[in-house]
């Protein structure tokens, strides 16, 4: 049941990502930086999913810290006018950007959850929290992205 789940969260997260170097090209300034900082946390959730099949704690809590560091401060990556050239961010960003920060608050929260979890070496609670940060994914790319 465990890889299972594993399995089909690292999937759904990397369709999610799909294309993604394929939309770095000739992207520049916070445009390229946020891909870049994107393409970072799609690494950073496929190691941290490594990590809780391998149940390795030190590990699963860095990656989840990583990801929890970047909801913190995605917003700031998505300032007004940004949305040019080869961005695949959805103008409902913009429009609604306090429902934007919202969806980043809860990939945080969820991301902070796996650290706790992390903490108390608790397999279940962080495949829970986990599997938030993957919904919190899909969920944000299913309003936020084009």
């Amino acid at each position: 049941m465990k890889k299972k789940l594993i399995l089909s969260l690292v999937i759904g997260i990397s369709i999610l990502y799909s294309g993604a170097s394929f939309a770095h090209k000739g992207a520049t300034g916070i445009v390229k930086e946020r891909m870049d900082l994107f393409s970072k946390s799609e690494k950073d959730i496929k190691a941290l999913f490594a990590a809780i099949k391998n149940s390795d704690m030190e590990k699963i809590s860095i990656y989840g810290q990583s990801l929890a560091d970047w909801a913190e401060v995605m917003p700031d990556y998505f300032p007004e006018g940004s949305n040019v050239g080869v961005s695949d961010a959805s103008d409902k960003i913009w429009e609604d950007f306090d429902g934007f920060k919202q969806a980043a608050a809860e990939f945080q929260a969820a991301s902070i959850s796996v650290v706790e979890a992390a903490k108390l070496s608790n397999i279940e609670a962080i495949m829970a929290a986990a599997s938030s940060v993957g919904k919190s994914c899909k969920s944000c790319h299913t309003k936020f992205k084009k």
